[in-house]
């Protein structure tokens, strides 16, 4: 049946290829069915790998998807409602825009990415966005590097699940958001010279943006400035809630149909059809074909990926962990499409979206590999498993909530502490002054 397959999937793409008239006129039209028609037909020629497979993802969106990304996702749609994120972000000003030359409301957007998961930072930057508090190139700079992989999936499913090493856990968030921080430093510099358009960005590049005493005032006049214009508390948490779990519903979707698709490109052996010659290729840095063959799963589908790398054999350990760490920074096909749903509700290219992660995933692994072989024999990883993470090995969806939910409470008391302590400095730079 597997050849079957492939080899009407090879003569229709020969037909494509070959046949001028189609070639020219209709091959972007008829690519879409034709991949729906094969994507049926193997669902029909392997009904048992379909339905076990959107049953797996099923259950990965009930018990920890939707538990831990909702608290984010609605809190995200609260504050973003209200004067909040944009008055703090006036505070937050001074560090935001000298790093990432990006406003300071982006510090929502990268603290809430780090913490909660794909694809939260996506979301708050196109919300961002679509408010008008950042411009388009701000929007995608910020893209390019918030929407990040969260503590739970890196520590929980891939540590303590796969590798059954928690401690490796904190090594591995640690050189992801050293590689995210790169990533956004990196973008800074994303189409600089260019006129930004944006009333916001003109407002924050002047020089009485970076006074903490101009920002004090403008975040005062920010936080109360029409403070009864957003509507009812009733109304807010009501469309909140509602955005959330339309957001969830479409991920749980992608989550779903790529889930389906991986093991059935497992199944019909296309995998292992592209590893072949990607083997020869990359055998010269000492990946095996199983190894490879855990790179392409982890291109289409970030939790496969990850799970077949923690099982692959007779590579090094640190290549093994490198490797790891690109795939997660990657974050496969799946979370790009998910992202792209997002930002199709705005003006946002994906392009740099698609750039960044590539460097994310690329960075990642260099981190991971070059700490590893630096710090390997001080880390001491073991065999052995935390008896505080044995919860979230389990991977229960209260827990996955009640986890997200104290995170997300951490993030934005986090923002509050910043934002009074600049405050404060400001008061004792005011008195001494006086003085």
């Amino acid at each position: 049946m597997t050849t079957i397959i492939f080899i009407i999937t090879v003569l229709l793409f020969i037909l494509l290829l070959f046949y001028k008239p189609i070639r020219i006129k209709y091959t972007k039209p008829l690519a879409l069915p034709l991949f729906c028609i094969i994507f049926i037909l193997a669902i029909v020629i392997y009904p048992k790998t379909s339905v076990s497979s959107a049953l797996k993802g099923i259950n990965i969106c009930l018990n920890i998807v939707f538990p831990s990304l909702f608290p984010f996702l609605a809190a995200s749609e609260l504050l973003n409602r209200t004067s909040f994120i944009k008055a703090a972000g006036i505070l937050l000003e001074p560090i935001m825009r000298p790093l990432f030359n990006v406003p300071g409301c982006g510090s929502f957007a990268v603290a809430m990415g780090i913490t909660s998961g794909y694809p939260v930072g996506a979301k708050i930057t196109v919300d961002l966005r679509n408010s008008g508090q950042i411009s388009k190139l701000e929007g995608e700079r910020l893209l390019a590097f918030t929407n990040n992989s969260g503590p739970l999936f890196i520590v929980g499913a891939v540590a303590t699940g796969m590798y059954a090493m928690p401690r490796l856990g904190f090594f591995l968030l640690l050189c992801h958001i050293l590689s995210g921080i790169t990533v956004g430093l990196l973008f800074k510099y994303y189409s600089f010279g260019e006129i930004k358009s944006a009333k916001y960005y003109q407002k924050s590049t002047n020089k009485k943006s970076m006074n903490l005493k101009n920002n004090l005032d403008r975040f005062k006049t920010e936080l109360f400035k029409n403070k009864n214009s957003h509507g009812s508390l009733g109304i807010l948490f009501g469309d909140a809630i509602r955005n959330s779990v339309m957001i969830l519903l479409s991920i749980g979707g992608f989550i779903t149909f790529f889930s389906v698709l991986i093991n059935l490109l497992i199944e019909t052996g296309i995998i292992n059809i592209v590893s072949i010659p990607l083997t020869y290729i990359l055998s010269f840095v000492g990946l095996t074909k199983e190894a490879v063959y855990s790179l392409v799963c982890g291109f289409f589908e970030i939790t496969t990926g990850s799970n077949m790398m923690a099982n692959t054999e007779n590579i090094p350990f640190s290549l093994k962990l490198a490797l790891s760490s690109m795939i997660i920074g990657w974050a496969g096909l799946s979370v790009h499409s998910q992202v792209l749903g997002i930002v199709s509700q705005s003006d946002l290219s994906i392009k740099p979206y698609l750039a960044g992660k590539s460097l994310h995933g690329l960075i990642a692994a260099i981190y991971t590999f070059i700490i590893y072989k630096l710090a390997g024999s001080f880390l001491n990883f073991e065999n052995e498993v935390i008896a505080s993470f044995e919860r979230i090995l389990q991977l229960n969806w209260l827990d996955s909530f009640l986890y997200s939910f104290r995170t997300m409470i951490c993030v934005i008391i986090c923002i509050i502490f910043i934002s009074s302590l600049l405050k404060l400095l400001h008061f004792i730079y005011t008195l001494r002054k006086e003085t």
